[in-house]
């Protein structure tokens, strides 16, 4: 879950994923994503009325420009588009800084913005890629195929900690999530499967793949059907008919008919998560059963090998934290982590700033835990319903 502030230090001006208090007034904003810890501020009419009278703009990507035209169609025209890998400029009061979004392989959307003015600044915002793949990202290379150089990184350290040194890639978690279904299901009509996830939103390549595998939609309500609706090829993968499928996940009242009594149905409840999984338990591997419940590693976030190795490819000279924990002792070995991981031949960098804990942190359970990185679904253009 997001603690970042907004303000980049390098870039006066700007908000990233905050659109309240000190932000407010900033010159031009960007969104990461489309889930509520990084929306905070930008619901308020205070807010809106400010950005359409100022002439102002929130920098996004296709998939979030659709998703936020609909939720607020009063700052539509105050929305730029921008393309994976493509540098816009910007021009602020004193500067001009260029930004190129990177797919960031957390949600349907996501990107990273990578920045560049005096100092060049990578926002994660939340991400997930593969360690192999980093180095593939065009956007980090110039015309003559030089790798650029970083000044600094604001990382997502939802598990920037050594206890979550790797997790199963996405693809493995699916293939033992869709086992556990078909395994169950196929037992008799009455056999039923009720999905558990820790946030609401970011679970839209988990429900496609499902989908695939086990040739039936997932029942979902109807807040989170017209949230996925926009999403390309997720418009098969759910469903609003309860009867349509074996497979539930935060149905709404339906949930409660059809997942809960077991005096007619025999439901199996999944619960995907990434925080329980610390590298111990997975020794043992990446799903763990008991009588109701099978408990399936499924991170939308990062691994602490998966932000070395973005680190070790960048060189920053210098690490923000985006993502702190309420255990002061977590934060602290993130700093420690971070400091460990920076290069040790380039000038010391500014110690880290550690955002205040009194800071409004939102903990709200559809924001605790978010996907992954892949092609496809999670980059692919929105589809146009038209509303």
């Amino acid at each position: 879950m997001s603690t970042f502030g907004g303000k980049v230090d390098e870039i006066p001006g700007i908000s990233i994923d905050r659109f309240d208090g000190a932000n407010f007034d900033s010159e031009a904003f960007f969104l990461s994503h489309c889930h509520t810890d990084h929306m905070q501020g930008l619901s308020n009419f205070d807010f809106q009325k400010n950005l359409v009278a100022n002439n102002r703009f929130i920098y996004v990507s296709h998939v979030s420009a659709e998703i936020l035209k609909n939720m607020h169609p009063f700052i539509a025209n105050n929305l730029v588009e921008l393309d994976f890998h493509s540098s816009t400029t910007i021009t602020l009061k004193n500067k001009t800084v260029c930004v190129t979004p990177i797919p960031a392989g957390h949600c349907p959307g996501s990107v990273m913005f990578l920045f560049e003015g005096d100092k060049t600044v990578l926002y994660t915002g939340d991400y997930r890629i593969n360690s192999s793949d980093i180095s593939k990202l065009k956007a980090f290379y110039d015309s003559l195929n030089n790798q650029k150089k970083v000044d600094a990184v604001y990382l997502d350290t939802t598990f920037f900690l050594k206890e979550y040194e790797k997790f199963p890639s996405r693809a493995e978690s699916l293939d033992e999530i869709c086992n556990i279904i078909n395994e169950w299901i196929s037992k008799s009509e009455k056999h039923m499967i009720a999905l558990n996830t820790p946030a609401k939103y970011g679970y839209e390549y988990l429900f496609m793949e499902i989908s695939k595998q086990v040739k039936m939609p997932i029942h979902v309500n109807d807040e989170i059907y017209e949230f996925y609706k926009r999403v390309p090829e997720l418009d098969q993968a759910i469903t609003k008919d309860r009867n349509k499928t074996k497979v539930h996940c935060a149905c709404g009242s339906h949930y409660t008919i059809i997942c809960r009594n077991n005096v007619y149905y025999k439901v199996k409840y999944i619960k995907v998560s990434a925080f329980r999984w610390k590298s111990d338990s997975l020794q043992k591997g990446i799903s763990e059963n008991n009588e109701y419940t099978h408990f399936v590693c499924y991170s939308t976030h990062a691994s602490y090998e998966e932000g070395v190795a973005l680190l070790k490819f960048l060189k920053p000279k210098k690490v923000e934290p985006n993502v702190l924990h309420r255990d002061q002792t977590l934060n602290t070995q993130i700093d420690q982590n971070i400091e460990e991981n920076l290069e040790q031949d380039e000038p010391k960098a500014k110690k880290v700033k550690l955002f205040k804990l009194e800071e409004k942190i939102n903990t709200r359970e559809e924001d605790s835990e978010d996907s992954g990185w892949d092609n496809g679904i999670l980059d692919s253009p929105p589809r146009k319903l038209g509303f």
